[in-house]
């Protein structure tokens, strides 16, 4: 998608994008509902600014990630290049420095370091993940692959994992790889994926 401006715009899966014909005003303002990858075109007096139900990120130019999706109780920010301004709706700011990730949740807000190809995965069709749990990577599977995920018991979803998929192969290729860890199995029932311990499996803990 590319904006009037000039404005690169990728947008995930079960995501909206609200945006005028052409950009008139101060500033370019466009709202999302989702998670999308922006470029965007710079433009020193007017500046970009992306509005969600958690807050609004301004930036002149730069690339970032923003996944800020209306069911999700936490809003994920993470720059790419340039400098970005976050504001939540209780007007808390933060600046992001390439390589960081801000975090709006409850109504806070806080930035940590991350690896930028974690957070745009979905970007490059590379899904990678270090040390993160079962639970947040089903999540991201769930919206790649229209799926509902179960656990028989809670615990299985704070499980860490580190490894990588592509975006375009099946769900099963990571649940065969998850199989194999020889703790957990799954059974998938039309939409539904289950997950559950294998009998005869001791904690790990």
């Amino acid at each position: 998608l590319i904006l009037s401006d000039g404005t690169k715009v990728r947008l995930n899966a079960s995501s909206k994008l609200t945006y005028p014909i052409r950009f008139t005003g101060d500033r370019r303002v466009v709202t999302l509902e989702g998670e999308a990858y922006f470029d965007i075109s710079k433009d020193a007096e007017h500046p970009f600014v992306v509005q969600t139900r958690f807050g609004e990120i301004i930036a002149l130019g730069t690339s970032f990630n923003v996944s800020a999706y209306n069911d999700a109780e936490t809003c994920y920010t993470t720059l790419i290049e340039g400098k970005v301004q976050l504001s939540t709706l209780d007007k808390q700011t933060l600046i992001l420095l390439p390589g960081e990730q801000a975090v709006i949740s409850n109504g806070e807000i806080q930035k940590k370091l991350v690896q930028i190809k974690e957070s745009i995965g979905w970007v490059t069709g590379l899904y990678t993940f270090n040390k993160k749990p079962l639970g947040e990577i089903m999540t991201t599977f769930e919206k790649w692959y229209d799926i509902d995920v179960h656990y028989e018991v809670p615990a299985l979803q704070e499980i860490t994992y580190s490894g990588n998929i592509k975006r375009y192969n099946t769900i099963n290729v990571f649940l065969d790889a998850l199989e194999l860890t020889g703790d957990l199995g799954y059974r998938i029932e039309g939409k539904n994926v289950w997950i559950y311990k294998k009998i005869g499996t001791r904690d790990s803990n």
